[in-house]
């Protein structure tokens, strides 16, 4: 074998090797990926469940007041749900000002350390002493 032969060889198999690597480590990029996606897609799901379903103020009418809080009803709200078959657990906390600033929660488990958390806060009331007062509510989840 000649010099250039050998040369050309092992520029191949630098260049296979390289385009393995490349591609192993996109896999796994795509992977992380796609697991924050379904993450933030769940907590917007834990979320929307949250104001119009579990915790949504219900008056002496039995309308629902969607986005408004009873807060009456987080003591007893579950913080494990499975969603698409799969268990997630997440944290919630409503915080409301009166003046000062006061927080409701937080309800659940402390998130790990060592797991991938997605975080979000949407506008709501809080329906408090016959009135609605602007909240946030807050949730963190992350699969259990």
């Amino acid at each position: 074998m000649t010099l250039t032969k050998i040369l050309k060889t092992l520029f191949t198999c630098i260049l296979v090797i390289s385009f393995l690597l490349v591609t192993v480590s996109a896999y796994q990029q795509h992977r992380t990926i796609s697991a924050l996606a379904e993450l933030t897609d769940v907590t917007s799901a834990i979320v929307t469940r949250l104001s119009v379903e579990e915790l949504v103020y219900v008056d002496n009418d039995e309308k629902l007041h969607m986005y408004s809080i009873d807060p009456a009803k987080l003591e007893n709200c579950p913080t494990r749900w499975e969603i698409n078959g799969k268990n997630f657990d997440f944290r919630v906390s409503v915080g409301y000002e009166t003046g000062d600033e006061h927080v409701l929660g937080p309800y659940g488990s402390a998130p790990p350390d060592d797991r991938t958390r997605c975080s979000l806060a949407v506008a709501c009331a809080l329906y408090e002493n016959g009135r609605f007062l602007p909240a946030k509510l807050s949730v963190i989840a992350w699969r259990a």
